[in-house]
């Protein structure tokens, strides 16, 4: 059995000599399953393919060609029989700490900073199920407390539900005045609130700050406590086991993934170490999602909007009603005069070299150009610190003979702290502020 972590990267491709035969033949395994073939063992995020910028059911977690491993958009750690893999964002920095994948997570999911720092073999992926879990955690208790209807077994002499003539004849013979009976009553003192008690609990023991730093999880975290007035620590296992089916409700259907988070977490440490039951458990990121919406938290700031093609939000008319589409980022102004439109590009780009934009990306920075009238238009995407990076963006300007078009592509790269300089995670927001302070005035800039 191995207990080493396969660390990879995404958006790169990486060796195979250095894995264990064992752990090769199920990497094997799972390069052919597809998300949707296994998405109900683990946790993708954002949990609707619906939602998802890049993947879909057909998506594959890497795959497998010429010997090597081809990692996508796609981050995160899954276990599968005896093996942990580990991928994290390429910039992580030394090869260890991948404090932009956390520092990503903590601004989409509007979480505060806590301490990131590990030891070298510290194993993170703990954390990003916290996060996660807040995040469900949130979502959930905004619906409400979640009550289900509950079998309760009464002995007295108030018949309002079903006689129990067994449980009458075992108690109240000879007769004593009461009758048992049974009755079904809403209860907040069921199975999955029991879940998520169990689950706070846990993580209370790895840290109690975790669940403490914000005051709607603390009201939260109270009215569970108040709920669950029956929670004993040992029947854990017990309430797992009654929690394994999928829940379905019209109503509390945000229950459904902090159900889920709720079994990985508690289940952490066995899955970790490993389960022989050809089963793949995990959680995994859409990078290119998460990048997306991580750079709404910076261009937001300077009035930028962002249309969501998953929902059908803000997009803007291309052809009188008929056509609808959705720019990632733009900014209108006054009269229409100054507008700008960016597209959000988490795979790799070439900073020095602008022939490598795919195709389709380029036609379609264009036609937003076209209808929005923009005078800047281009793509924002990230790329690892390099001290020989030149800060002119400009590709070009498009063709205005056969029009009157006055606009200018831009390619804005966002430099991401991953140099070995790069220590604690402090360092690493300190200059991560800086790069996002001279993205915002590059694109702004006239």
């Amino acid at each position: 059995m191995s207990n080493k972590i396969i660390k990879l990267k995404d958006n790169t491709k990486h060796e195979i000599t250095h894995i264990p035969k064992e752990d090769l033949t199920n990497i094997k395994d799972i390069a052919s399953k597809t998300l949707y073939g296994i998405k109900d063992n683990i946790l993708i995020f954002p949990n609707s393919f619906d939602e998802s910028k890049d993947i879909n059911k057909n998506s594959t977690i890497f795959n497998l060609y010429d010997n090597k491993i081809h990692t996508n958009n796609i981050m995160g750690f899954i276990s599968y029989n005896n093996t942990q893999i580990k991928i994290s964002s390429r910039f992580a920095v030394n090869d260890n700490e991948d404090y932009f994948l956390h520092y990503m997570l903590m601004k989409v999911l509007s979480l505060n900073i806590i301490n990131l720092e590990h030891s070298k073999d510290y194993d993170d992926s703990f954390d990003f199920l916290i996060y996660m879990f807040i995040n469900f955690f949130k979502r959930a208790l905004r619906q409400g407390l979640f009550k289900q209807y509950k079998l309760i077994k009464h002995n007295d002499a108030n018949v309002k539900g079903t006689i129990d003539i067994n449980r009458y004849i075992k108690n109240n013979i000879p007769f004593n005045g009461k009758i048992s009976y049974n009755t079904r009553e809403y209860s907040y003192d069921n199975n999955i609130m029991q879940l998520i008690r169990h689950t706070i609990e846990y993580i209370n023991t790895k840290n109690r700050y975790l669940l403490s730093y914000d005051s709607e999880i603390k009201n939260y975290v109270h009215q569970i406590f108040y709920s669950t007035p029956n929670y004993e620590r040992n029947k854990r296992e017990s309430i797992i086991n009654k929690n394994l089916k999928k829940l379905s409700h019209p109503y509390y259907y945000e229950y459904e993934p902090l159900r889920k988070i709720c079994i990985q977490i508690l289940r952490h440490e066995k899955l970790k170490y490993g389960n022989n039951d050809n089963t793949v458990y995990g959680l995994l990121f859409d990078g290119a999602w998460l990048f997306e919406e991580y750079l709404f938290t910076i261009l937001k700031q300077i009035n930028f909007e962002h249309a969501e093609n998953r929902n059908s939000s803000k997009g803007i008319n291309l052809l009188n009603n008929a056509w609808r589409v959705y720019p990632d980022f733009y900014k209108l102004s006054d009269e229409n005069k100054n507008n700008i439109v960016l597209d959000a590009k988490y795979k790799k780009l070439n900073y020095d070299n602008n022939e490598n934009i795919d195709r389709n990306d380029k036609h379609q920075i264009v036609s937003y150009a076209y209808t929005l009238n923009a005078k800047k238009a281009g793509f924002v995407y990230p790329i690892n610190e390099i001290n020989n990076y030149k800060e002119n963006t400009y590709i070009g300007k498009l063709n205005s003979k056969y029009n009157n078009a006055d606009c200018e592509i831009h390619k804005y790269a966002l430099e991401i702290p991953s140099n070995k300089e790069i220590e604690n995670i402090k360092e690493f927001l300190e200059s991560i502020k800086k790069s996002e302070k001279i993205l915002k005035n590059l694109i702004i800039s006239v």
